[in-house]
């Protein structure tokens, strides 16, 4: 899959990196990769065009929930960090930073976005709202006391994957920015 590097935001983290800066976090460190260099269960996680939110259900066998870390509003866009957990047990199976471009949402999701409850895929995908997922890069990320933090990992975490997203609607008009990044995974979900 060829991923265009994004010409209004050419910084791939954004808007994590806008995060960290203003939490006074170090820069993140990673390299890009093809999504071929992903590896599984990553790949299959991470390598697509549709929503995140869809594949982490089925790989964890039910549904997710938000946990809000962090989020402002300046009434046209809506920032958040987050970390999404499994309803049944609570667990942390991604952690990220989304811009959500509320202006270009209809009216009648806007509340439930700002809820900060369920991630944005989910939301789009009930209420029938037509979009595409595109992404910007492909993520070989360091991890970091923030992220061990955010998504509970010991020392043993290094290496994580993920991707930097772009959510358009149906005109092209810019839904949302994302970076997804996912914890170590089990090899299969029992």
């Amino acid at each position: 899959m060829a991923v265009q590097p994004s010409t209004v935001h050419p910084d791939v983290l954004y808007p994590l990196s806008m995060f960290r800066l203003t939490r006074g976090i170090p820069r993140l460190k990673y390299e890009s990769i093809e999504g071929g260099e992903v590896p599984q269960p990553y790949l299959d996680l991470l390598v697509h065009s549709g929503d995140m939110t869809s594949r982490l259900e089925e790989f964890h066998g039910g549904p997710i929930k938000v946990r809000k870390l962090s989020s402002s509003s300046d009434g046209r866009a809506y920032f958040r960090e987050v970390v999404l957990n499994t309803v049944a047990e609570d667990k942390p199976v991604e952690y990220g930073a989304i811009e959500i471009e509320l202006t270009n949402l209809p009216e009648e999701i806007r509340e439930e976005i700002l809820a900060a409850e369920r991630p944005l895929g989910g939301i789009l995908n009930d209420h029938r709202l037509s979009y595409s997922s595109a992404p910007r890069a492909f993520l070989k990320v360091s991890a970091d006391a923030a992220i061990r933090e955010a998504l509970g990992l010991d020392e043993s975490a290094d290496v994580l994957y993920g991707r930097s997203n772009a959510i358009t609607g149906f005109n092209r008009e810019s839904y949302a920015r994302i970076v997804e990044i996912l914890p170590p995974a089990p090899v299969s979900v029992g």
